[in-house]
């Protein structure tokens, strides 16, 4: 008996200041619930696609997800309090998955405010607000539960992964912490059935006040370029990790500061060296021209430069020809199924066509178009691409997505042949 109070006792105690959150809690969602509008777009005469968004300034800008306005004809966004507007696409970046609308005459707008998302500590409360099954502005509340999640959904993926209630319809929707900041947008969820499993994915913050001023003022996102491929390594000598050097492309600006492919990256400029990704993110969001001190070793020598950001707008070009590809061999003398050639999916922004080995998970090279960077760069009919982006392949779709990700920049690609494997970056056009 002695025990039973005593745990009641503590319940008791508890209540009262959940009791306050909750009331807490309750202002902070009448506060931030008129910036939250509920997005329909038309895809079809007969097909609609549901989604939600975020009110980021009082003239009518707003913020979703790029994958809730594929393929749309007209947007309809509408507001808590019943008003319907119309709304434009301004820009889209896929490679993020962020969509700027434009609602066309707004009236009584009320934006929200974002956060700073690199403050965000794991185990904080976060609540979310979308359009789940087309009941808009539901809300549902959750912890972060990680961060800098790499979904394998883009080229920078960062996520902050949140177990609050997810489901279809809250694409687009904001994460806001305790005092009604925004600090992510709900963007992906892992299931198995489609439905919410207490695994969802944000966008943070910090990524899409970066995003929106690049589509406002550029229409598209115009991202910093070093042309390198970095991997992960760690130092037998002092167990430390970093950032080696694995690709690199020719007149780069990383190939203009004396950098070589096996260099480890030691520190550069304000840059996050903690893994390809942040790194790959942060020299995205550089602006052209801006120089950066980069210290790095080479056979155990510390070295100096300076590197010059270019932009991938004007410094990435494809070399893709539209000269036929030739056979230099037969397929049986490079050891090739001649009943899978008709399998083979062209890459034209890569240069080569190949079909996919199911048993090695290997893209097998069927054709190289005559002048293109592959063909410069040495791969031959009956190589293999073992990985992409420092991926396995999966499938020749899932080797279309990877192309797709990489459009704008560079292509890392891990391929075999009769000598062994090797490296090769080719850059990919931008879409």
């Amino acid at each position: 008996m002695r025990k039973f109070l005593g745990i009641s006792a503590l319940f008791f105690i508890m209540a009262l200041p959940v009791q306050a959150e909750q009331r807490l809690l309750e202002d902070v969602i009448e506060e931030v619930n008129p910036s939250v509008v509920s997005i329909a777009v038309d895809v079809s005469e007969d097909e609609q696609a549901l989604g939600a968004g975020i009110i980021i300034s009082a003239d009518g800008y707003v913020v979703t997800n790029a994958h809730v306005m594929e393929n749309a004809k007209k947007i309809m966004v509408q507001t808590p309090d019943g008003e319907i507007f119309e709304a434009k696409l301004v820009g889209v970046d896929e490679k993020t998955d962020i969509a700027l609308l434009k609602v066309k005459n707004p009236l009584n707008l009320e934006a929200g405010h974002f956060g700073d998302s690199d403050e965000i500590r794991v185990g904080n409360q976060v609540f979310a607000i979308g359009n789940p099954f087309g009941l808009g502005n539901s809300v549902s509340l959750g912890i972060i539960s990680a961060k800098e999640r790499d979904i394998d959904k883009g080229p920078y993926d960062n996520f902050l992964q949140t177990d609050a209630a997810i489901n279809q319809g809250n694409s687009g929707g904001p994460l806001f912490n305790m005092d009604g900041k925004i600090i992510g947008m709900n963007t992906a969820i892992f299931s198995e059935d489609g439905k919410n499993a207490g695994v969802g994915f944000a966008t943070p913050a910090n990524i899409i006040t970066w995003v929106v001023s690049q589509l406002k003022q550029h229409g598209k996102v115009v991202r910093g370029w070093l042309g390198i491929s970095v991997q992960q390594v760690r130092s037998s000598e002092d167990g430390q990790s970093g950032l080696a050097i694995a690709a690199m492309a020719e007149n780069s600006p990383a190939a203009s500061a004396g950098l070589k492919v096996g260099d480890k990256i030691l520190s550069a400029g304000n840059v996050r060296l903690k893994n390809p990704r942040l790194f790959s993110l942060d020299v995205a969001k550089l602006a052209d021209g801006t120089i950066i001190p980069v210290t790095f070793s080479r056979d155990g020598v510390v070295y100096e430069t300076k590197v010059s950001i270019k932009t991938s707008a004007e410094e990435i070009k494809t070399k893709n020809s539209d000269k036929s590809a030739k056979e230099m061999h037969s397929f049986e003398e490079l050891g090739l199924d001649k009943y899978k050639i008709g399998q083979a999916v062209q890459y034209a922004s890569l240069g080569f066509s190949a079909y996919y080995d199911e048993q090695t998970k290997e893209l097998v090279i069927t054709a190289v178009a005559n002048g293109s960077e592959a063909d410069e760069k040495g791969i031959k009919i009956g190589d293999r691409v073992v990985t992409a982006a420092g991926k396995t392949i999966f499938g020749a779709e899932d080797m279309k997505i990877k192309v797709k990700q990489a459009a704008g920049g560079v292509l890392s690609l891990l391929l075999k042949d009769a000598d062994g494997t090797y490296g090769v970056s080719l850059q990919v056009e931008d879409n």
